[in-house]
């Protein structure tokens, strides 16, 4: 298959992360009440407009595919019964 006739919406990106130990209000977040994070993304860092819910505590990876070229930026949250951790620090993958 040549590369013209490649998908422009193929590629993708593995994001990985450690779980958070706080709530965004500083109170401890505990781990046995995780059930999973938020992988928020898109093409701007201020403007992460697309989310990917994983509802595995235990996950500590996650490919987010149908991206196209350019640069893209991530940040995770994890969520539980009683609230959402605040973002994690944004990091950035250019596509090409």
């Amino acid at each position: 298959m040549s590369g013209s006739q490649a998908s422009s919406t193929n590629h993708s990106a593995t994001v990985s992360w450690t779980a958070p130990t706080t709530y965004t209000n500083g109170s401890p977040l505990s781990l046995s009440d995780l059930q999973g994070f938020h992988v928020h993304y898109g093409t701007s860092s201020s403007a992460l407009s697309q989310e990917i819910t994983v509802p595995n505590a235990s996950a500590v990876t996650y490919t987010v595919g149908g991206l196209t070229a350019g640069t893209w930026y991530f940040a995770v949250s994890a969520y539980t019964s009683s609230g959402e951790s605040g973002l994690s620090a944004t990091e950035s993958k250019t596509i090409s």
